[in-house]
């Protein structure tokens, strides 16, 4: 009797039998679908020859064989044309008792300029196939009666400088509505694209037809010079058709399309007699804010510098890096450059800001140099400059000489210290050692001095701050002074008219005769009362300043309504309320 199993007791086995099983099936599936490996045959067809300039055609490439999705890469094969999309699909059908498998790749391709052209040899999973010829042929424009859907394209400059943006407008005119739909700006290889804003929807009568129109902007951004062609843009929908004399309303969907026209761009390089870092633009401002602004400096005492660069029509990136150059004896502490974007009047703003805290180290009258950005005005076709002054300062000793530490140079601490008495003198000036007073008993009799002036001090506040809180619960709230009184009215005036900048001298007017400090910014202004609500609705009003295109300003009403609330919720809080408007 054997003692081991034999392999048809083994087999017998549930578990055994189980994985036999799994075994055979997996090779009658791979001998299923790979059956017919040596008679693979590829088919190439188009959807539609000849198509239309611009219009989307399909490539349908078949297999008669279950084939791996990545057998075909469309990218190898087509790289003249542009691929919108690619779809797989596999099926398998039996007949007359024989397994039938295909394998099928269809290619979206947008059609380009009229003309002939060629889809070249592809290879799928081995096999070759032969070239397909086909013709590109114009659009038959309509005449009379205006399409349902069109488009109307518009650039801002059809020759702008490298660098420089452009708006490109796009107009999709629609007659009736539509269900779904997407407007496609075709990809710019050169260009940099983004849009701007949002789409606005209005109305319009062309031909004396009504049409709702959607407008889309873009910002193009051309990185290198040259002449290049953007294809039209292509609109893709679905409308609901409904037949004349019909009652019902629900029709039948059907796809509806437009397209744009293609526009030719001419974009200039760098002029060479620009020299520095290249900007154009259409306005560019250099500003800056001194804290404090007085020339007059004490050493020691730090001072804050602001410096803003400005520009329309240019993206943050493109902004250049400044540098800037102050005497040895001046210390610096910049801050690295903050830059932003903004929407003024539907234009973007780059702005970069530059802060540098400013430490007088001796005393002098020192020359701040001047600051000069080159940049071409793209209006004007011309070089300008954004420029900042020199400025002179000069630095005077703190009061009392006192100097802070590492500001007194060796020089200066050898001219203040005593020359030693001669021999002469001194013999003169000994006295007995009985009749002087230590060193010692000096200090101790300063030090006690002052720790009894402390004590009376201590003393004398306490008692003062008594007096003071019981004096103050008693006063009167403080009288707004003249000057705050006749800045309000300003601005009230101001406000009321819409007169910007009014407005802002007004404002400036107000927080010196508050704080007993001018304003660098208006939005300082908002700040030191503090509110944020005040803050944002300065920045608009200061940004309305800067705008050259438009100027106009329509938030006078909600500043000075704000304003009042302030002024009211002080009243109302009294001593605990929210900071004062007005100087007590």
């Amino acid at each position: 009797m054997t003692s081991g199993l034999t392999f048809r007791s083994y087999f017998k086995q549930p578990r055994a039998r189980s994985i036999w099983m799994y075994l055979i099936a997996s090779l009658l599936f791979v001998q299923f679908a790979y059956a017919d490996t040596g008679g693979l045959e590829i088919q190439v067809t188009l959807s539609a020859n000849p198509v239309l300039e611009y219009e989307t055609f399909t490539l349908i490439v078949s297999a008669n064989q279950r084939l791996p999705n990545t057998a075909f890469q469309p990218e190898q094969f087509l790289r003249d044309f542009r691929i919108r999309g690619t779809s797989v699909n596999s099926s398998s059908r039996i007949v007359n008792n024989e397994s039938q498998h295909t394998t099928e790749w269809r290619v979206t391709l947008t059609a380009p300029a009229v003309g002939n052209y060629q889809i070249p040899s592809l290879t799928v999973n081995g096999v070759r196939t032969q070239p397909i010829d086909f013709e590109v042929i114009p659009r038959q424009e309509t005449d009379g009666e205006q399409a349902d859907y069109f488009l109307k394209t518009e650039i801002e400059s059809e020759r702008p400088y490298v660098q420089q943006q452009v708006r490109l407008t796009v107009r999709l005119f629609m007659a009736a509505a539509i269900e779904s739909g997407s407007l496609e700006l075709p990809e710019l290889e050169h260009f940099h694209v983004e849009q701007l804003g949002q789409d606005r929807q209005s109305q319009d009568i062309v031909e004396g037809r009504r049409y709702q129109v959607l407008t889309r902007t873009y910002l193009l951004t051309p990185r290198r010079s040259g002449t290049f062609t953007i294809e039209p843009v292509r609109f893709e929908g679905m409308a609901r058709i409904i037949p004349s004399g019909s009652f019902t309303t629900f029709g039948r969907l059907e796809s509806v399309r437009a397209l744009g026209e293609a526009i030719t761009v001419e974009v200039r390089s760098r002029p060479d007699a620009f020299e520095g870092a290249w900007l154009p633009s259409e306005f560019v401002m250099l500003e800056e804010q001194w804290d404090p602004s007085e020339s007059l400096w004490t050493m020691g005492e730090p001072i804050t510098r602001t410096i803003t660069l400005t520009a329309a029509g240019v993206r943050r990136e493109q902004l250049p890096d400044l540098t800037f150059d102050y005497p040895a004896e001046i210390r610096t502490y910049p801050d690295r450059g903050q830059t932003d974007t903004r929407m003024l009047r539907g234009q973007p703003v780059a702005r970069v800001t530059y802060t540098t805290a400013l430490i007088p180290a001796q005393a002098g009258e020192f020359v701040i140099p001047a600051i000069r950005v080159p940049w071409w005005n793209v209006q004007k076709d011309q070089l300008e400059y954004a420029e900042l002054p020199e400025r002179t300062v000069r630095v005077i000793a703190p009061p009392g000489g006192v100097l802070p530490p590492g500001s007194m140079d060796v020089e200066a601490l050898e001219s203040h210290r005593p020359s030693a008495p001669s021999s002469a003198e001194s013999a003169d000036e000994v006295r007995p050692a009985e009749h002087s007073t230590s060193h010692w008993q000096i200090l101790a009799a300063v030090l006690f001095i002052m720790w009894f002036a402390t004590l009376g001090t201590l003393l004398w506040f306490i008692r003062a701050n008594r007096l003071n809180t019981t004096q103050r619960s008693k006063r009167p709230q403080p009288q707004t002074p003249e000057g705050a009184r006749a800045a309000l009215q300003a601005i009230k005036s101001a406000c009321r008219k819409n007169d910007a900048n009014a407005c802002a001298q007004a404002l400036r007017e107000w927080h010196y005769a508050r704080t007993g400090r001018p304003a660098t910014s208006l939005p300082m202004i908002g700040t030191a009362v503090p509110s944020a609500e005040l803050t944002a609705l300065l920045e608009r009003l200061e940004s309305s300043l800067f705008n050259p295109v438009d100027t106009s300003w329509n938030e006078g009403k909600a500043l000075w309504e704000h304003l009042t609330s302030l002024h009211l919720t002080r009243q109302q809080a009294g001593e605990d309320g929210v900071p004062p408007l007005y100087p007590e």
